[in-house]
């Protein structure tokens, strides 16, 4: 908690903590103080040797510059299952930290709980006031009525929260902006926080049954302190809302002015004709009204910018799933989006896939004037009739360009310099040397010449790419490397989904599998797995191959493990929309390309805690050079992968410490928020 001059509501708060029954794993009291002069401090330290009470003091005014204060020294000790959220002047029931102990176990898919919050009136309330004043914003009350269950996320409220300690760990904080703090602010701290989780997909249950008092003072009963409070929640209410979803007038919903001029004529009526109440409540919706007004006047926040991510697609892969996470990022961090890419095979999914999330998706279909080389005359003239109007229609203020190879991408990239859009780049594999003619060098200086900045998933990626088009692109584009990212919610080692999974695709308990998530593609050699696995077949009895992912190779692998009378341990999964169930099912996940750019699979079996090993290309050599979660094989040499997979088979203690360490590595490195944030970085100034 954060606290400031609590010494009038802290004793009875304390002394409530001290009757608290802990869970099994035992609880702590981190107490930051904000900057009190009335003598908190030497009041929290006569109850140090009462409680497991730690101290911390920031002069930063702000109830959420305090919270983060203390979240940094929490997350520097000892790993924390949950953090739970309360107020100086909150008093909880003794059986409160068992309640959220007790839920937070039983409903691991939600990382965030609310509880119930009850009044404790410091003198017994006006009869007006219950009548016409919503207590419920007013003094952040829940109902402890309402049903046990999934929970909007605004109804989660600060005095009484509690969040998993991975959100944290992944980089999530509070908004300093918003929240208690010195002078006027606006209200909506803790909501602007479980909105932002809410986003990153992070689910909320509600435990009535976790309750606490809050403290009511007297102060807080009169009409004056009821409107101030109505004015703050206004503000806050406008830094919520997402602009653009109503015509707007000076920044404001234009129902907005329309409603505020309502109001006060109702207010100018209730007093002609002596109606105290209704005058009040008009009162209370012209300061929220207002506030919200004043708000939106201050902000005056200009139309986001508009940014169109395209591509040259053949089939829904690694980059494709890239492009749908930057769209996601980039409208988290307020951009307006648009995926535009051509039609290929398997974006139904995809496109269905950025839909739910309410991402815009166009189309737009670039004629390969420079990827391709017999029509190009031809498809130049389709594009600047066509595709350069269906671009400037999409009036983006930033173009981004997927690179999946080569020259693939390069004629959206010359087009978006054609209508004079500047562009980024990012870079989705190593490229070969390759020599360009005139007609190519010539479109290529003229279209990098517009480009703003370049990123490439892998050092690998970047490296190649610059050998290729440095030389053509501006002395001040912003250069990165920025990896693909794992949503180490959805994947993550379970024993619960490891026996699902094996169950379900017919693999006893005592069976060694490994395993493979891939396009059954020639870039990806299935049919070197499938060789592989046929050499350790006959040693290994209780030995299967996991094949997660279907392409134009499936006919003839299964032609291959037919062949070698295999077919029974060689597992087919097709397409599978959640591998995340599917992975943990494996002893070792192994990738055996020929290329890649940047191997997602293998990130996401070390999420899952399984070892990945993969061939030394670049791309996973990013990756697992130097990696305590897996291992490179040297390509071609199969008896060395062979040996290599036998030893780590035949040591289970070694395959669980990788598991372990791989886990850690991929929180660290390609966990969504730490890549989002380096995606921000990299946008910012751009546009």
């Amino acid at each position: 908690m954060a606290t400031f001059n609590g010494v009038q509501t802290l004793p009875k708060v304390l002394d409530a903590y001290t009757q608290l029954h802990s869970p099994e794993e035992g609880w702590r009291l981190l107490v930051v103080d904000n900057g009190s002069d009335d003598g908190t401090r030497e009041l929290l330290m006569s109850y140090a040797g009462k409680l497991p009470l730690h101290y911390a003091y920031e002069p930063r005014r702000g109830k959420n510059a305090a919270l983060n204060h203390g979240l940094e020294l929490a997350l520097a000790g000892a790993e924390t299952r949950l953090f739970v959220f309360t107020d100086d002047d909150a008093t909880p029931d003794p059986d409160w930290l068992l309640r959220y102990a007790a839920v937070a176990s039983a409903r691991k898919e939600y990382a965030i709980f609310g509880g119930s919050i009850v009044p404790d009136w410091g003198q017994v309330p006006p009869a007006w006031l219950l009548r016409l004043v919503p207590c419920g914003l007013t003094y952040g009350l829940t109902d402890p009525g309402l049903p046990e269950g999934p929970v909007y996320p605004g109804l989660v409220w600060g005095a009484n929260m509690a969040v998993r300690g991975e959100v944290f760990r992944q980089g999530f904080r509070f908004d300093e902006t918003m929240g208690p703090a010195c002078g006027d602010y606006a209200m909506g701290g803790e909501v602007s926080f479980t909105r932002l989780l809410d986003g990153a997909g992070f689910q909320s249950w509600f435990c009535p049954s976790a309750r606490v008092a809050h403290h009511i003072r007297p102060a807080q009963l009169e009409a004056a302190w009821i409107i101030g409070r109505a004015r703050r929640y206004g503000r806050g209410a406008c830094r919520l809302a997402k602009p653009g979803q109503f015509p707007e007038l000076f920044g404001a919903p234009r129902w907005m002015l329309r409603k505020y001029l309502e109001e006060l004529l109702g207010l100018g009526s209730a007093i002609m004709l002596r109606q105290p109440e209704r005058a009040f409540q008009k009162r209370w919706e012209l300061a929220y009204l207002g506030g919200y007004l004043r708000e939106a006047a201050a902000a005056r926040r200009p139309s986001p910018p508009r940014i169109l991510i395209t591509s040259y697609s053949g089939e829904l892969g690694g980059m494709e799933l890239r492009m749908l996470d930057e769209a996601r990022f980039l409208k988290r961090q307020g951009y307006d989006c648009v995926l535009a890419a051509p039609r290929f095979s398997g974006d139904e999914r995809w496109r269905q896939s950025a839909q739910d999330e309410c991402v815009e998706v166009a189309e737009l279909s670039v004629p390969p004037l420079l990827e391709e080389w017999p029509w190009r005359r031809t498809n130049r003239l389709r594009a600047l009739a066509f595709a350069a109007p269906a671009l400037r229609r999409q009036k983006a203020d930033l173009v981004h360009i997927a690179f999946c190879w080569t020259l693939y991408g390069a004629s959206a990239l010359w087009l978006a310099q054609r209508c004079g859009v500047p562009a980024v780049i990012s870079v989705h594999n190593a490229f070969p040397p390759v020599e360009f003619n005139d007609w190519q060098r010539q479109l290529l200086q003229r279209a990098m010449a517009n480009v703003k900045g370049v990123y490439g998933v892998s050092d690998s990626a970047m490296k190649r790419f610059l050998a290729l088009y440095q030389q053509w692109l501006p002395s001040e584009a912003r250069l990165a490397v920025i990896p693909n990212c794992v949503d180490t919610r959805r994947f993550h080692p379970s024993v619960r989904r490891r026996a699902a999974a094996r169950r379900q695709w017919g693999i006893a308990d005592t069976d060694e599998v490994i395993g493979c998530v891939a396009r059954l593609s020639d870039q990806k050699r299935p049919d070197v797995l499938l060789s592989i696995f046929a050499q350790m077949a006959p040693l290994r009895p209780r030995l299967k191959l996991l094949l997660v992912g279907t392409g134009p190779m499936e006919t003839t692998l299964r032609d291959m493990a037919k062949r070698q009378r295999l077919s029974r341990r060689v597992i087919f999964t097709g397409y599978q929309a959640q591998v995340e169930s599917v992975i943990p099912a494996m002893d070792l996940h192994l990738l055996v390309s020929r290329r890649e750019g940047f191997g997602i699979a293998t990130i996401e079996a070390m999420a899952c805690g399984v070892p990945a090993l993969a061939t030394r290309v670049p791309g996973s050599e990013d990756i697992l050079q130097d990696s305590a979660g897996g291992m490179l094989l040297p390509p071609g040499d199969m008896e060395a992968a062979i040996r290599a997979i036998t030893e780590l088979l035949d040591d289970q203690e070694r395959r669980t410490e990788m598991g372990l360490r791989g886990r850690a590595e991929v929180e660290s490195r390609y966990a969504v928020p730490v890549v989002s944030a380096q995606v921000e970085a990299f946008y910012s100034g751009l546009v």
